[in-house]
């Protein structure tokens, strides 16, 4: 029986649109003259754990997988995941027959575990089950570049399957073998050069422990009779919250929140785009917008800590965040032409209103330009970036641990207290405010908003939420008088006795707008900040 443990992979996935990828692969290789050893293997995975889950309760995963070549058994015990880079620890043991046998890891692997012990893991191996299996045909480049370092390069193609369902495999993986992870980002970069690529944040086994508690819910639901349109719609739907709130330790230095904040916003920025491509939504897409513009603000907020050669990344990203402005004005038009829409039932009766409003709607880009923008090089780019900024800065910090002194408390105290009176001096200078001088205002709301998302954790909840709260009400309502103007808009190119009832109303529910954002924004001005 031979046993490895494999050091801390250092890898990058990413899911790829399957086009003739391996002959493009080599074809690429060889024109920017880079030594490779190309191989091929089928590969048959099985995964394993007791029904109700223990071994995924403590983050481990159990695998056996056999090829042409070899049956081993293989553990994986919690990493991290940024951005489509893994880090996870692993271990390998070489079987004789395909089933786990847990008795032949070493006892480092279950050490760690708390209230593990030898007869809790002999408990586990005799309730084992599978769970679901993954297949997959595996073609690899072992790479050797102009600088020595050595880099595996796979292309995975196949399934994940699960009694009843099943998920295509379709995905590239870069592994840092020996040598420098600014190699690993290089290749990685030519190959969104070249390739339609966005980065995968989930692991096959992460995909498929999804698989099998879906299918898992369904029989449950089909052996309690439920509807049967009900049955194969199970789907794990992102939670939209109305701004992101940056989970920072009081334990850290102002550059640390700065690395976990950028590592919270690009985690969550891959989970939105993963729900956007399995199922475009406006919805999510606001929310891709505004994750965008909480990294960027980062980059403001801690400018005085980070290296001068950052400001390129947030050109970058100020670049997509204007290429994406036009999310937020499609926003009101589907508010004002969804039939459940709060305007609807108002402008029901014009339908030449109606198909005004569609024609200019479907002029915003669609899905698919969308999710093309997510598989493009400088998308790509701009989170290489980011991954890059947060490594350097991550060795940055462990090699100076011992010279934090700065103070976490004060620096946010500034910034919270900065936006606030800027946006507070803007609104104080009329009792009332019109229309356009709302809207004027909500970029300085806005950039108050997100340091309360950087640095709002750090301060009590319920303190943090009696302030925020009302801003977030004055926020909505500012985003409905944008609502308003786009029908104001529209609506002067049109004439009628109808349209003279619509421009009635609208002009009464603008000063009704406004009167309730006076007291809305009154009540949020009067509230104590937080942080004082």
């Amino acid at each position: 029986m031979n046993f490895s443990l494999m050091p801390t992979e250092i890898e990058l996935k990413y899911l790829i649109v399957n086009d003739n990828v391996v002959e493009k692969v080599t074809k690429l290789l060889k024109s920017q003259q880079l030594d490779f050893v190309q191989s091929q293997a089928n590969l048959a995975n099985c995964y394993y754990d007791s029904a109700d889950l223990i071994l995924r309760q403590h983050d481990i995963g159990l695998r056996v997988r056999s090829s042409e070549k070899l049956l081993e058994q293989t553990i994986k015990t919690s990493g991290k995941v940024i951005a489509g880079l893994h880090q996870r620890p692993e271990y390998n043991v070489e079987l004789t027959q395909a089933t786990p046998n847990l008795s032949l890891f070493p006892d480092e692997v279950w050490s760690s575990i708390p209230h593990f012990s030898a007869q809790t893991m002999a408990q586990i191996q005799g309730q084992l089950i599978t769970l679901f299996a993954t297949d997959f045909e595996r073609v690899t480049w072992l790479i050797t570049n102009e600088n020595g370092s050595k880099i595996e390069l796979v292309f995975d193609l196949g399934c994940i399957t699960v009694e009843g369902a099943s998920e295509s495999i379709c995905e590239l993986e870069l592994e840092l073998v020996d040598g420098k992870t600014q190699d690993l980002f290089a290749l990685a970069k030519l190959l969104a050069d070249h390739f339609l690529i966005r980065p995968g944040i989930k692991s096959k086994a992460a995909r498929g422990y999804k698989l099998f508690a879906q299918q898992t819910v369904v029989i449950q639901k089909e052996s309690a009779n439920e509807d049967e349109n009900n049955k194969s719609n199970v789907k794990e739907l992102p939670v939209i919250t109305p701004l992101e709130l940056i989970p920072l330790k009081h334990s850290f230095s102002i550059e640390q929140s700065f690395s976990s904040g950028v590592e919270f916003s690009l985690n969550q920025l891959q989970k939105m785009i993963d729900a956007y491509c399995a199922q475009p939504s406006l919805k999510v897409l606001i929310k891709i917008t505004e994750l965008l513009a909480l990294i960027r603000h980062g980059f403001w907020l801690f400018q005085d800590y980070l290296p001068e050669n950052v400001q390129v990344i947030r050109s970058d990203l100020s670049k997509l965040i204007k290429e994406l402005s036009w999310v937020e004005n499609a926003t009101y038009f589907q508010e004002l032409t969804d039939k459940t829409g709060n305007y609807r039932k108002k402008l029901a009766y014009s339908e030449q209103l109606i198909s005004q409003l569609k024609v200019e709607k479907s002029r915003f880009p669609d899905p698919d330009s969308v999710i093309a923008l997510f598989y493009s090089a400088r998308f790509n780019a701009m989170q290489l970036a980011l991954l890059d900024l947060l490594l350097t800065l991550n060795h940055q910090q462990t090699a100076n641990a011992e010279q934090h002194n700065n103070d976490l408390y004060v620096f946010a105290q500034d910034k919270l207290e900065a936006s606030l009176t800027v946006l507070m001096n803007n609104l104080m200078q009329h009792k009332k405010l019109t229309l356009p001088e709302y809207l004027s205002q909500q970029k300085l709301l806005i950039r108050s908003l997100l340091s309360g998302s950087w640095c709002g954790s750090l301060y009590t909840k319920s303190e943090r939420l009696a302030f925020r709260n009302p801003w977030l009400d004055v926020k909505q309502g500012m985003d409905e008088l944008h609502t308003l103007l786009t029908l104001q808009q529209q609506l002067t190119s049109i004439s009628g006795e109808q349209f003279e009832k619509i421009h009635h109303w609208l002009d009464s529910k603008v000063d009704s707008l406004l009167l309730a954002l006076d007291c809305s924004r009154k009540n949020a001005m009067s509230m104590t900040p937080y942080w004082r």
